[in-house]
């Protein structure tokens, strides 16, 4: 019995390294792990340390010494250029991209006159993005500031939360609706999975439609909100921007699971926001439409994400937002 028992767990694990290997090969799912080092906890916000690189979803990024992130290390800025100040979270940041793929890395090569100071960070919120606007006086010849808002900006809380491990804190990016956090021992495998197997991803993926679960518990956030905090924020942001003489510009970006179908009732998230956006004359683009016209929306997000773009995602955002950037 413990023979068979034995052969048979055998062929079980050659099975599963068989399809891990087939799911790597065919790049059938994307890892999401952030790895410990690159993010540290500061008065209860999280921040990128400086002139620093590691992996982020599987792709090498590299920081200057602003904690920007650039698309190789040492990089500069030419001081006497124009510059253009980036506020946003994971999906500006670029999670699973290469830097000069993402939407800001190919301004930043079309627009060499210009300074692309990209302050996104991953989990950032509308508070987060209220304290550093705050930082863009300190930066020269910055002319215009583009706010990336994607809709889980309304929650008050990260989206990257800190573990303990017994022997230093692990910064990890949360799985928002379904989290984990309230069991430490899941959430650690869950994490360590996300960041190993591409099989574990492609599985959850298709057993689980993420892109669904995370909409759908967005939407209910949307639903039960009264947009008294968000409306004050922006409206600092816009105030922030006059006082230093700084053109303010607003860039919405839609869900994955919203351009399956683009009904009113699915886009109840943006009407909101262009509701108050309008009401306190704020200059903003919209981009959802954009998303929900073409042929196969779901290529433009990284596989079985919400909301971070893809290559052809970040491709698509550029076209949509290279009239915005000339001056």
């Amino acid at each position: 019995m413990k023979k068979i028992i034995s052969i048979n767990l055998f062929i079980i694990i050659i099975i599963i390294l068989f399809l891990e290997i087939v799911s790597n090969k065919f790049k059938l799912s994307n890892l999401m792990g952030i790895k410990s080092g690159l993010i540290y906890i500061k008065d209860g916000s999280h921040f990128l340390y400086p002139n620093t690189a590691g992996l982020i979803f599987n792709e090498k990024v590299f920081t200057d010494k602003f904690s920007f992130r650039v698309p190789r290390i040492n990089f500069k800025y030419d001081e006497n250029n124009k510059g253009i100040f980036i506020l946003g979270d994971s999906v500006a940041f670029g999670n699973g991209v290469k830097e000069q793929d993402t939407f800001i890395g190919l301004l930043r090569s079309k627009f060499k006159y210009l300074n692309f100071y990209n302050n996104s960070v991953p989990g950032y919120q509308l508070k987060d993005h209220v304290r550093n606007i705050n930082t863009v006086k300190d930066f020269k010849n910055v002319n215009k500031i583009i706010y990336i808002l994607t809709l889980n900006d309304i929650y008050e809380t990260s989206n990257v939360i800190t573990i303990n491990d017994g022997i230093q804190n692990k910064t990890k990016f949360n799985e928002g609706a379904f989290s984990l956090r309230n069991n430490k021992i899941l959430l650690k495998l869950n994490f360590y999975l996300r960041d190993k197997s591409y099989l574990y991803m492609l599985i959850k993926g298709l057993g689980t439609d993420p892109s669904k679960r995370w909409f759908l518990n967005v939407l209910d956030q949307y639903k039960k909100q009264n947009f008294d905090s968000f409306r004050k924020d922006i409206k600092k942001m816009k105030m922030i921007s006059k006082k230093i003489e700084t053109k303010f510009y607003v860039i919405i970006l839609p869900y994955e699971f919203q351009t399956r179908n683009c009904s009113n009732e699915i886009l109840f998230p943006q009407n909101n926001i262009i509701k108050i956006l309008d009401n306190l004359d704020v200059k903003f683009e919209d981009l959802t439409k954009y998303f929900c016209k073409q042929i196969k929306p779901k290529e433009l997000f990284y596989k079985f994400d919400p909301m971070h773009l893809s290559k052809e995602g970040h491709m698509l955002v550029y076209n949509l937002i290279y009239d915005k950037i000339k001056f």
